[in-house]
């Protein structure tokens, strides 16, 4: 069963959701887990692009290391707009992201870019979120959809791989 969360109306700074319970079918149910396993091996490419542009280009302010650090061209900074331009060439090397909309990939990688900025930048009192983490296959995965009434219409898969059921979050 599939909870939809969707934000209606907010009233005095009090936000109001609404939760929809939908009931997929079998093939629903293996596009929606076949999505998530799709969008959670993008979020750990991503990821590990973004560490592997932090690792080669950082290095100790008064020697390089050759053995750590790399010679030759220095790569581009990644960012969400490089990750962005990427998709059409991730659609076509793997044929099954085709199947995704391509704005629930690009909310994956702002979720990711989110995490990624408040690992990096931090805030106004000076902390710092923790570095982002890979996702493994038993992490509850979850993906969005920005063009439902509202950008954080969301579904969450929650419960182990032989007892899933979708809803609108791990609470």
């Amino acid at each position: 069963m599939i909870y939809v969360t969707t934000l209606s109306a907010i009233i005095a700074l009090m936000i109001v959701t609404f939760q929809y319970r939908i009931k997929p079918t079998p093939e629903q149910v293996a596009t929606m887990e076949t999505w998530s396993e799709l969008l959670r091996r993008h979020w750990n490419f991503a990821l590990a692009q973004r560490l592997d542009w932090l690792n080669r280009t950082r290095c100790q302010i008064d020697r390089c290391s050759i053995v750590s650090e790399p010679v030759g061209e220095i790569p581009k900074r990644v960012d969400y707009y490089c990750q962005q331009s990427a998709l059409k060439e991730t659609k076509k090397l793997f044929p099954k992201y085709t199947n995704i909309y391509a704005e629930v990939q690009q909310m994956n990688l702002q979720r990711l870019d989110k995490a990624w900025k408040r690992w990096l930048v931090p805030d106004k009192t000076g902390r710092r979120g923790g570095r982002p983490k890979f996702k493994k296959r038993d992490d509850k995965p979850s993906f969005s959809f920005s063009r439902v009434n509202h950008p954080k219409a969301a579904c969450f898969l929650e419960g182990n791989e032989k007892n899933h059921h979708w809803s609108n979050g791990p609470w």
